[in-house]
């Protein structure tokens, strides 16, 4: 009989094996390097237009608080700095910062880094979370909001609890529309993990919440339609001018029943941008094409990535509360995506991050299993094979 060797055993177990990682630096890398993309590259092809105006005070006269604020951040950082390249600099560096403290608090580890790295690594969400203007500063608070949850998952905290909320103030003030999802998503979050337990199975939870759901979409169906036919639609059709050579023209909605209905086409359509025609037209555009392709496949990775979470407070975290603000975005980034493929890329860039949510907090269970399965998992193995040699 061949001999063990438990002294090696017992070294692998009480060294685990290292894990594949992502590091914080390498965050902070591929936002520098899409900042001098999007610099020195991107703008030669296309416009940088916003960012410019921020950094020039084109917007000082904007009525719109959160664009008077950006503005005047802009003008002050360009002001010290001197150099635009810097400017741009400091935004990117304030959304790294929020992808870093995600990363750190979700343990990313192993086969659940790819997924974000697939987001932080296509052109659509690239170039506008590493450049001035209001999509890099939300990407920032959306980052340090995720990874205050997932952190509250792993341990209560009321630092955590109080990061979140100012984080969703300040995309609730930047976005209104996605930061609404993400005030939506805390309340459910926050009560599935704190509350009290009801027992019930995530299926009978799931129908309880859309029955809910139904009712207030009910009361407040006066509302909600009025916003949307007479606020939400016209705005986004008024963003985009005919001159554009990505408008089409041809998208036409103008009531609230236009835009439910038409979903199923619509959705699919914002979430990809350019169709082969349209790349056919402006070859520019198509590595953002295939960056939609990349969004769209992995939002329905994600939805399945939710459902077969760990059983418990984590599926019904994800399934009762990311999956339905993860709806609510959709549909409020549709009318902004349909009508001009260019300019919707800028605002998809806003809530992509929040498309890798099921996986940062599924490598956050996962790094928590990992940290207690040695000594339950081992030593009773090491104990057997020693008592075995003494009994020989």
């Amino acid at each position: 009989m061949t001999d063990v060797p438990y002294a090696d055993l017992a070294e692998e177990h009480r060294t685990p094996p290292a894990r594949n990682v992502l590091g914080k630096a390498s965050v902070y890398a591929i936002f520098v390097c899409w900042t001098l993309f999007a610099v020195y590259v991107y703008s030669r092809y296309s416009q940088l237009g916003d960012a410019r105006a921020y950094m020039t005070g084109g917007y000082d006269d904007e009525s719109q608080a959160r664009t008077y604020l950006v503005t005047q951040l802009a003008t002050m950082i360009i002001g010290l700095v001197k150099v635009d390249v810097l400017a741009h600099l400091a935004f990117s560096l304030f959304a790294a910062s929020g992808v870093a403290y995600l990363v750190g608090q979700a343990r990313l580890h192993g086969p659940y880094r790819w997924p974000l790295l697939a987001i932080l690594l296509i052109p659509s969400f690239g170039v506008w979370a590493s450049v001035v203007g209001r999509e890099s500063l939300y990407i920032g608070f959306l980052g340090f909001f995720m990874g205050a949850m997932v952190g509250y998952y792993r341990a209560r905290g009321i630092h955590r609890w109080w990061l979140a909320v100012l984080c969703v103030a300040g995309m609730v003030f930047i976005r209104a529309p996605f930061g609404g999802a993400m005030a939506l998503f805390f309340v459910m979050a926050w009560m599935l993990m704190r509350g009290p337990r009801v027992g019930l199975s995530l299926g009978v939870q799931m129908m309880l919440l859309l029955l809910m759901g139904a009712i207030v979409a009910i009361i407040a169906w006066p509302q909600v339609d009025d916003y949307i036919a007479n606020e939400a639609l016209p705005k986004a059709r008024s963003y985009f001018t005919v001159g554009s050579a990505t408008t089409r023209m041809w998208v036409n909605i103008d009531t609230t029943q236009g835009l439910l209905t038409s979903l199923w086409w619509t959705l699919p359509l914002s979430l990809v941008g350019p169709t082969p025609g349209e790349v056919f037209a402006r070859p520019v555009m198509f590595p953002f094409m295939v960056s939609g392709l990349v969004v769209f496949f992995l939002l329905l990775y994600a939805i399945q990535t939710a459902f077969r979470a760990p059983s418990g407070t984590a599926r019904k975290v994800l399934v009762l509360a990311w999956l339905p603000a993860m709806l609510v975005t959709l549909v409020a980034y549709v009318p902004f995506g349909v009508y001009n493929p260019g300019s919707g890329i800028r605002y998809a860039s806003c809530f992509l991050l929040f498309l890798v949510f099921p996986w940062m907090l599924r490598s956050a269970i996962a790094s928590m299993a990992e940290s207690e399965a040695p000594a339950r998992r081992y030593l009773p193995y090491l104990h057997h094979h020693r008592l075995a040699e003494s009994t020989r």
